[in-house]
């Protein structure tokens, strides 16, 4: 999904372009479904999550060069998926598998996957210790909504002490469907139409002499209602509310890019989301930074779909600062200094931007200058996989666009997206604009959602 703080107007475009993945062909659509694999010790699971009406699920897989298994997935009903486990496997291993599921009676073929299992696991754990766990809370208790209500959401205090519930605040900005204006939501769960009347209603915020307006809220215990919605994003601030200009056809977030923004010393990261007829959709990002670990988990009302997304539970933040450092090649090492403490920014908003160090850091890989690579934009902006394969370092070998195992594996990549896969759940991230690109983003979708947990880390 495609964001950028400066340009808030594309993310209504970006949802809907990203919302409509299929595959070609009579191959399976790819919004029918989620899938992936995750490794504890030497067993690694296979899993399905249907969205679709599949009473039951095939999996064909082999191990290195192995012979094909043809396997029926059982159901667990814990995690509401199909699965299969795979034992003794060694880290190294390449696991290829393709899956044949039902949707009611028609039978469908997926594309294939690739998957290699990791010198240690990346897979959060069933049942993570701790008090604030996103896992801690059952589905079942997480209430319907009421009302105009699409679904019900909270959100979970998991700095461990370091910021009071007081001291997190939410914002959501977005546009009403039933009237077509931009709107906050308030405490009660109704959409408020804003202006510029807001920036100087009682109650505004004021930074350097300037006013703002006050949509926030602080973390309680209590669910509120969120009716539908477009182009939303909710936006995260800890320690001070962020300071955004309201006006009456829309809004302007944080700008990193401006060294005199307001928000450039305060601790925010957001998710986005649209609420449609259709269902929930949203994710986390990484696309423009990173301010604090977060996780998304979505329910629904059936109880058959349950999925968390976003960095591990297990990651603190300024363990995530050290990794990155630690782990990341040379020239993108200073993007977790250049606007510290408060984010790790993307390499378009460092020293990869025109005129920057690293301004042509892609040079000689494929004919896009670097800006669009790391954009997805200009020649690049309607090529999904184009774009993910120069990313990824792909781009040489259509064969492997689709192969997981082989993305990153040499310079240039963008190596700040992997990153973010590598300390993420299920290894999904949305680490640049294109990454949804062979499913893997760290993206939430369901047509019948029921409740919204996000727990902001520290």
């Amino acid at each position: 999904m495609r964001t950028l703080w400066s340009c808030i107007a594309l993310t209504a475009v970006m949802l809907l372009l990203s919302f409509v993945s299929y595959s070609a062909g009579d191959r399976a659509y790819a919004a029918d479904y989620s899938q992936g694999v995750s490794a504890s010790g030497t067993t690694a699971t296979i899993w399905f999550d249907s969205n679709v009406n599949t009473t039951w699920v095939d999996v064909h897989f082999k191990v290195n060069s192995g012979g094909q298994q043809n396997i029926r997935m059982s159901y667990d009903s814990t995690t509401t998926r199909y699965v299969h486990q795979i034992n003794n496997v060694a880290a190294g291993s390449v696991i290829t598998y393709f899956f044949t599921y039902n949707n009611g009676t028609p039978a469908y073929d997926t594309s294939s996957f690739t998957y290699t299992v990791p010198t240690g696991g990346t897979t959060e754990p069933e049942n993570p210790s701790g008090g604030s766990s996103i896992y801690d809370i059952a589905a079942s208790s997480i209430p319907a909504p009421t009302g105009n209500g699409a679904l019900t959401f909270r959100l979970l205090n998991g700095t461990h002490g370091t910021y009071s519930n007081q001291q997190i605040y939410w914002g959501v900005l977005g546009i009403n469907p039933e009237n077509k204006r931009w709107s906050y939501l308030d405490a009660s769960g109704q959409l408020q139409p804003i202006s510029a009347a807001l920036n100087d209603a009682p109650g505004h915020l004021t930074k350097n002499g300037v006013n703002y307006a006050n949509i926030y809220n602080t973390i309680s215990s209590s669910y509120i209602n969120m009716p539908k919605i477009t182009s939303g994003r909710m936006f995260l601030c800890v320690g001070s509310p962020c300071y955004i200009k309201t006006y009456d056809t829309g809004f302007a977030g944080p700008n990193i890019n401006n060294p005199t923004d307001p928000n450039r010393d305060i601790y925010f990261d957001f998710i986005e989301f649209t609420v449609d007829d259709a269902g929930y959709h949203g994710n986390t990002t990484r696309v423009d930074g990173f301010g604090f670990p977060i996780q998304h988990r979505l329910v629904n009302r059936s109880g058959t779909y349950d999925r968390t997304v976003g960095e591990l539970e297990s990651e603190t933040r300024a363990g995530l600062f050290q990794k990155y450092r630690n782990e990341v090649p040379g020239p993108f090492k200073a993007l977790a200094d250049v606007q510290a403490p408060y984010r790790i920014v993307a390499p378009i908003h460092g020293s990869f931007a025109a005129g920057g160090a690293n301004a042509n850091y892609f040079a000689g890989y494929s004919s896009y200058s670097t800006q669009e690579i790391l954009l997805c934009n200009g020649a690049l902006q309607e090529e999904p996989d184009v774009c993910s394969a120069v990313n990824r370092h792909v781009y040489e070998n259509p064969a492997n666009w689709n192969n997981v195992s082989a993305y990153y594996q040499a310079a240039p990549a963008n190596f700040y997206a992997k990153f973010w896969h590598d300390h993420s759940i299920d290894r999904l991230a949305y680490g640049f604009a294109y990454d949804d690109y062979n499913g893997q983003a760290s993206y939430l979708e369901v047509g019948d959602p029921k409740g919204l947990l996000i727990r902001v880390g520290w």
